[in-house]
């Protein structure tokens, strides 16, 4: 569904990804992990859109999308949940919703159907549907974040840290709901994650990044046992 090949970016004279591939099929958890810096981020903006690449290329369901608008991508059914869920504090949580249907004809049934499914996901929503999305604990905006990617209808939803500055409890939670939604959907998953442990423990396979390269690849079950991802990444 998704496959990236020799992919590299630059920041002005700062070469940032390397020259990485890797790919998710349909229907897949896949995790990239690394730590900070190691370009995680920067790999989900530039198949957004949000970034150009130097080199390399990026298809999506066997179309390359090199250089195509990020609202054009989006309308693909490619879905991004930036880092630091960025919700918008001008408006309530249903409004933050409906912004995520902006890439796609707005029918007002589709749009009530979808705004059902993320309210039964995620039941507190519905029971703040009318608060201002800068009033929810961290926990309930991140929880917002993927209801208003989902309201895209993506085939395949990235996901930037969205266990950042969550406490573990809530962690679990939001985590639980991402394999829910995987399970009940088949919508594919590239989970960009520094817990590294929840991310290997959702994902089928996984990638790791450092300092622009992936240097370990496979079956998130096998490297979550790799001596060195527990040691550099687990704790030991």
């Amino acid at each position: 569904m998704l496959k990236v090949d020799n992919l590299r970016v630059s920041y002005g004279h700062i070469e940032v990804l390397k020259g990485i591939s890797f790919s998710v099929e349909m229907g897949e958890i896949v995790a990239l992990i690394g730590g900070n810096g190691a370009g995680k981020t920067t790999t989900l903006s530039t198949i957004s859109g949000l970034l150009r690449p130097t080199s390399g290329t990026i298809s999506w369901k066997g179309e390359n999308i090199h250089g195509t608008a990020v609202e054009t991508i989006v309308g693909t059914g490619l879905a991004h949940c930036p880092e630091g869920r960025r919700i918008f504090p001008g408006l309530t949580v249903r409004e933050n919703l409906i912004t995520g249907t902006a890439s796609r004809a707005y029918r007002k049934a589709e749009v009530e159907d979808d705004l059902a499914l993320v309210f039964e996901l995620f039941p507190r929503l519905k029971e703040r549907i009318k608060q201002g999305g800068w009033s929810l604990s961290g926990g309930e905006q991140q929880m917002l974040a993927i209801g208003r990617a989902l309201m895209s209808r993506p085939s395949l939803l990235m996901l930037d840290e969205p266990s950042l500055g969550l406490a573990p409890i809530v962690i679990e939670q939001v985590f639980d709901k991402i394999v829910e939604l995987n399970k009940r959907t088949g919508l594919g998953v590239l989970l960009v994650e520094q817990n590294s442990a929840m991310a290997l423990e959702v994902a089928a396979r996984a990638f790791v990044l450092e300092t622009g390269s992936i240097t370990l690849s496979g079956s998130a079950s096998v490297l979550a046992n790799d001596p060195r991802i527990r040691e550099a990444y687990l704790g030991g």
